[in-house]
């Protein structure tokens, strides 16, 4: 997505038309079939990690368009700056200057987008292992656990307590680590 997203904004005009347009269709996409269509297709065709390979792919497969957007936005406030300017006066290709100049001053807001999205990966897959099409038995998931345990809600309530805990706190401690380096990284937010 960084890289899509840095061509798009670095070229512009038609190239960046025909890159977004691509980027918002698959972003109206309904994710959760998708991710249950991939899950069924994908599960048979040799993937290394078994399920959670597959699991890895579907997501890496259609996630990547957040940051495509993002780094999109930024590399299109720092081209035009001086330092973009100052590469290009000395001859620099295209490549190295969105790949050693712009995209590193774009990667913070990518880091923190990425701090943030995993809270959102970690429902997700607990999501699509409680329906049956994430992680597959005998792997362990806490979407299985929550799967296996809901007969037994009634009787057993920490059966059911223990991993939606664990989700909820995995999701929020990724979520305040995005903020902490949201405002490590944001030289804007640091008034002295």
């Amino acid at each position: 997505g960084t890289i899509i997203g840095a061509i798009s904004a670095y070229y512009g005009g038609w190239v960046d038309s025909v890159i977004m347009r691509g980027v918002d269709f698959l972003i109206t996409l309904p994710s959760l079939p998708i991710f249950m269509v991939l899950q069924v297709i994908l599960r048979d065709r040799g993937i290394p990690g078994g399920s959670i390979g597959v699991l890895a792919v579907v997501f890496i497969a259609l996630g990547w368009t957040g940051s495509a957007r993002l780094v999109r936005g930024m590399v299109l406030s720092l081209k035009n700056q001086e330092f973009a300017e100052a590469a290009r006066a000395m001859g620099a290709s295209d490549r190295r200057i969105v790949l050693r100049h712009l995209i590193p001053n774009a990667l913070a807001p990518v880091l923190v987008s990425a701090t943030l999205a995993i809270g959102g990966i970690v429902v997700g897959e607990a999501s699509l292992s409680y329906l049956g099409f994430g992680v597959q038995p005998p792997d362990p998931s806490w979407g299985n656990m929550l799967s296996n345990a809901q007969q037994l809600i009634l009787n057993q309530p920490w059966a059911v307590f223990y991993p939606g805990l664990a989700i909820f706190l995995t999701s929020l401690s990724f979520n305040f680590m995005g903020d902490a380096l949201r405002d490590a990284l944001d030289p804007r937010g640091q008034i002295r």
